[in-house]
Formats: structure tokens, C-alpha cells, sequence
């Protein structure tokens, strides 16, 4: 008699096999190991759920239709931090992975390489650190390789000219050294795939590496050979002297000192003259002997203290490349022509206390592409003095306004506003702590090569204010771009640089001044006469007259985008985040391939 099973158990095997047919795919498990890799995602992979058969219908997470595998994850400017899991090689066919302008840290894993479908691999504006793997050279179908802004270090490997279809590359803003190699693609990139590395050399950047100098005391076959012998007068105290030639020698020798001594004389008296009557430096000219203290924030610049503080005092009127709210700006030019920013500020009674120089460090430790990088910083007793790199084509302020040389083309405005937007976006949201501008405005927008635009002198509206008055709420920024609640109250927020970032807006759109006259004179700002002009849909009317070929729809969206940043209430105006968002969905994709327009978040 054959017994039978109990029934519970076609149950028990019933009930794993549903399980099963409904358990997370390997590329769900992947994707949950990256996340639990992560300290914080800003809420933003709440919906990566362990109990969900797929992650196709996840954030940022695209599948292909057919084999349901994932293809391309996208999560930019989500506020992860934290570190790249190695576990993310298991998505195999990854076609796409895009994590740049977040807070991830830690080095690239090695295993990335191992993505043989990978097309576009997006890592810049990060804070990963250690050497580029050479794994990355199998990627042998990449198109896009961008890790820039960084804190990479260490050579660039020689395997990633292997990477035969690479259009896009970009490792500029890091701490890379050595030589750039020059074998298969990467000798087709110029200077700005590589631009922001002190030690770097190459054809690429214009410096030399050592490796390439010729020493000329040197010989064809490269062994050393000394110098020939020049027949010359015995050493001193070996050759006989006469009574008559030693006597010579003291009255020469009297008559050396007292002429030496006459021109020390009239040296000094010469000088005297001169800063008592002469042209006035402002203290530069004996800023090293006043006991000044200069403090460098990155290792990447290549000159000694010393080196520096001599190039300072060489400053005078003629090197004044700009006036602002706080300071004067000169150009500080090395011997070697690099060129530097230094801004002199005018606050007699400031004083560089710990408190002060704690937050300068702060300030200079914010790295960003769209932000002016703030160096180091000299206080002596004469002087007080921001190190600021230089940008060669000025503030936007002087290129729409003052410049005849450069003509902004519509889509180089569209690119000042977006790069604009992600610089003040980086502080409001992910710098710790948070930084409010305060002063937002046209002069304040350094342009850089191909149109880069670079937001400098945040931070120091409060720094400088709180320094001299101790009070949080006196009002900074400049007449024209202020929010009307900050006018009203002395309180600065994030909705505050919102409203002044919208008034850059309208005169990137306009290319007029906010105080221009043509409305100034019938009683209107600049935001008045915008918006008139657009309830009335007279939108070509706010356009500058010297932008051509400008579709209804692109300029209707700025209009738009800057309406929004300009609404009277605080609470509805949009956050820096989501105006970047609302300009990469609405006008332009930062990477020309197709791939990623048709996977772009």
C-alpha cells in the first residue's frame, strides 16, 4: 500500500515555485547592492524595492524591451553619496551610466571595465579620488568617457587610446600628472579634455615634459660629458704679487668701496624720493618684508610662497583688470605666463581672524566646473588679498555689454545660462554647509574658454559682511538684481539667488542692462518690462536684436524659465535644481550623441 504525501507539501513546493517566478532579476539585485553602497540618495531610490519582480519601471533605470535587461542608468544630480559598488559590472549590458553632480567619493572600481556594451560612462563633478583604471581601455564601444572635476591623481593610462570610437573625453579639473599620451585617440583631443591639471604636459596643453628636453652638455649616444678645460689664471693665492701691484690693488680696491657705497647712498635717497612723491602702489611694494602670510589650498600650483609674494609686489594701477563690491581685481602674471586673479579687498577694518580663515578654507575647498576657483589668499598688514584663477574673457557683464569683439550667439547664451545655473545649483544644494550667493548678477560670471561660464565670489557677500558688522542681516548684492522680500527684510535665502539668477535671464535674453534706460524711463525695471512684453506675446521685442535665428519655441522657454525664477512669492519660485532641469529638458543635451538624447532622463 503506497502512503501517501501530505498534501501540505505540493503547497510548500507550490508556494517556492511562485516565489521564485516572482523574485527580484539578478540586474534588480545589482542595482539594490549599489544602493545600499550609498550613505544617502536624497529619497530619490525610495521606489527600489526588493519586492519587485524588475527594475525596469525604477528611477532613472531603463530596460531593453525585448530581454528586459537593464541598458542605461541615469541618476545626475540626485545627491547620492557615497561610493560606486563593483557590483554594478553585473549589469552586462549596460549600455549608459551617468552618475555626475552628485557627492560619490571613493576611486573608480576596476571592474568597470568590464562593461562591454558600455557607450557613455558620465562620472564629472564628483569627489572620486585615486588613479584612472586602465580597465577602462576594454571598453572598446565607448563614445563618451566624462570624469572631470574630480580628485583624480596619478598618469593617464596609455590604454584608454584604445577606446577606437571615444568622440567625447574629458578629464579636465583633476590632479592628474605626467605625460598625455598621444597613442591612438587621445592624440585627437585638444586642451579642453585636459585643461585644470597643473601636472599635466604634453602637445596637448602647450608644456613640455621633461622627458622631452635635450640636455646639451650631453653627447649623441646620451652619455654626460664634462666640459673642456679653458686655460685661465692661476687660482688666487698662488700667483706672486709685486709691492707696487699690491699697493694698486688696496687703492683700487678703496676706491671700489667708496664708489659702492656713493650709489647705496643715492640708491637709497632715490628711493625715499619715490615713495614719498612718487607713484603710490598700495602697499604691495613691501608685502613680503611686512611679514605676510600667504596660504595656497590645492598642491597643484608650482611656485614657492616666495616666488608669489614677488610677483605681488610687482602689482601697481596698470595690472587692474576690474573693480567689484568688495575689492579691486589685478592680474597676477608669473614668469612662466601663467596667469592668476587677485582681488584686494577694500574693508580697512577687516581682519583675517581663525574664524575667517576657517571659512576661507571652506571656500577653497568648493571645486566645481561652473565655479570660480578660490586658490589661497595673502593677509599682511598692508594687504588683503583673494587668489582667484583667471579667465581670460571677463565677466558676462563686460561681454554683453562693453565687449565689440565677441558677439554671443544664442546657443552660447543658452550655455552661460545653463552652466550659470549648475554652478549656483552645486552651492544651494550640494555643498556642506549650503552657500547663498547673495550677489548674483551679470559681473559676477566669468567666461572661459568656448563659453564656459564660472560663478565667482559666492560666499563672500556674508563672509565679508559678518566679519566687519557682525550682523546677518545687512544687505549685500547689487541694485537691480535683488528679490524684493530681500530688500524688505535683509534676509537672504536660496529663493533670493533664484530671483537674481532670473534676472541674468532676461539679460542673457534682452542683452540690456536691468537699470537700461529705455524702461528705467517710463517707470519700469527690467522684470516689468519683460513680462509686459510677454503677456502681450510680443516676445521678439524682449529678444536682443543681435541673436539671429532664434526659434519661437527656445526663446518662449527661457522667457518662461525666467518668469518662474522671478514670481513675487518666494515659495513659488523654482529651486536652482529644478531650473537646471527645466533647461536641459527644454533647450539642449550636453553631449551630442544620439544615445543619450534617446536615454536622457
Amino acid at each position: 500500500m503506497k502512503r501517501r504525501r501530505p498534501a501540505y507539501l505540493y503547497f510548500l513546493v507550490l508556494e517556492l515555485l511562485v516565489c521564485r517566478s516572482f523574485a527580484l532579476t539578478p540586474d534588480g539585485e545589482a542595482l539594490l547592492s549599489f544602493k545600499q553602497n550609498l550613505r544617502n540618495s536624497n529619497e530619490v531610490l525610495l521606489q527600489w524595492r526588493e519586492n519587485d519582480t524588475t527594475p525596469c519601471s525604477w528611477h532613472g533605470v531603463i530596460c531593453d524591451k525585448l530581454t528586459g535587461r537593464v541598458v542605461s542608468l541615469n541618476l545626475p544630480s540626485s545627491k547620492l553619496w557615497g561610493s560606486i559598488a563593483s557590483e554594478l559590472v553585473k549589469l552586462d549590458q549596460l549600455q549608459r551610466l551617468a552618475l555626475h553632480q552628485n557627492t560619490l567619493y571613493g576611486s573608480i572600481p576596476p571592474a568597470l571595465g568590464n562593461f562591454s556594451h558600455l557607450k557613455v560612462l558620465l562620472l564629472h563633478d564628483n569627489y572620486l579620488s585615486g588613479q584612472i583604471p586602465p580597465e577602462l581601455g576594454r571598453l572598446l564601444e565607448l563614445r563618451i568617457l566624462d570624469i572631470s572635476s574630480n580628485l583624480l591623481s596619478g598618469a593617464i593610462p596609455d590604454s584608454l587610446g584604445n577606446l577606437k570610437n571615444l568622440t567625447n573625453f574629458n578629464v579636465s579639473t583633476n590632479f592628474l600628472t605626467g605625460e598625455i599620451p598621444e597613442n591612438g585617440v587621445l592624440g585627437s583631443f585638444g586642451e579642453q579634455s585636459f585643461v585644470g591639471n597643473m601636472g599635466l604636459c604634453g602637445q596637448q596643453v602647450g608644456e613640455i615634459c621633461k622627458s622631452q628636453l635635450v640636455d646639451p652638455s650631453a653627447n649623441r649616444n646620451g652619455s654626460f660629458s664634462p666640459p673642456k678645460s679653458v686655460p685661465g689664471p692661476p687660482p688666487f693665492g698662488l700667483r706672486k704679487r709685486s709691492s707696487k701691484s699690491s699697493t694698486g690693488f688696496l687703492i683700487s680696491a678703496l676706491v671700489t668701496v667708496g664708489l659702492s657705497l656713493l650709489i647705496a647712498l643715492m640708491c637709497f635717497w632715490g628711493c625715499f624720493l619715490y615713495h614719498k612723491f612718487g607713484k603710490k602702489r598700495k602697499g604691495f611694494e613691501d608685502i613680503e618684508d611686512s611679514g605676510a602670510k600667504l596660504v595656497i589650498f590645492h598642491s597643484d600650483i608650482p611656485y614657492t610662497s616666495k616666488e608669489i609674494l614677488r610677483r605681488i609686489e610687482l602689482l601697481d594701477e596698470s595690472h587692474i583688470i576690474g573693480h567689484g563690491g568688495f575689492g579691486t581685481v589685478y592680474k597676477l602674471v608669473m614668469e612662466d605666463g601663467s596667469a592668476f586673479a587677485v582681488k584686494r579687498i577694500d574693508k580697512s577694518s577687516l581682519s583675517f581672524d581663525c574664524f575667517f580663515e576657517r571659512e576661507l578654507k571652506v571656500l577653497g575647498s568648493i571645486k566645481h566646473r561652473n565655479l570660480v576657483n578660490l586658490r589661497g589668499y595673502c593677509n599682511s598688514p598692508s594687504a588683503k588679498l583673494l587668489i582667484y584663477d583667471y579667465l581670460q574673457n571677463g565677466t558676462l557683464e563686460e561681454v554683453l555689454h562693453e565687449s565689440e569683439d565677441i558677439n554671443l550667439t544664442w546657443g552660447a547664451r543658452l550655455k552661460v545660462a545653463l552652466g550659470a545655473a549648475r554652478g549656483i545649483a552645486y552651492l544651494h544644494h550640494d555643498c556642506s554647509p549650503r552657500i547663498i550667493h547673495r550677489d548674483v548678477k551679470s559681473s559676477n560670471i566669468l567666461i572661459g574658454e568656448n563659453f564656459e561660464p564660472h560663478v565667482s565670489d559666492f560666499g563672500l557677500a556674508k563672509l565679508l559682511e559678518d566679519n566687519i558688522s557682525h550682523v546677518t542681516t545687512v544687505i549685500a548684492g547689487t541694485f537691480g538684481y535683488l528679490a524684493p522680500e530681500y530688500l524688505q527684510s535683509g534676509r537672504a535665502t536660496e529663493k533670493t539667488d533664484v530671483y537674481s539668477y532670473g534676472i541674468v535671464l532676461l539679460e542673457l535674453i534682452s542683452g540690456k542692462r536691468p537699470s537700461d534706460a529705455s524702461f528705467v524711463e517710463k517707470g519700469l525695471n527690467i522684470v516689468g518690462w519683460a513680462i509686459s512684453l510677454k503677456k502681450d506675446r510680443r516676445w521678439r521685442e524682449v529678444l536682443d536684436p543681435r541673436c539671429e535665428g532664434v526659434s519661437p519655441e527656445s526663446l518662449e522657454a527661457l522667457l518662461q524659465i525666467a518668469t518662474l525664477c522671478l514670481c513675487p512669492m518666494p515659495d513659488d519660485r523654482p529651486t536652482m535644481h529644478e531650473v537646471v532641469k527645466m533647461l536641459e529638458a527644454e533647450m539642449m543635451s550636453p553631449y551630442p550623441s544620439d544615445f543619450y538624447d534617446s536615454n536622457s532622463d
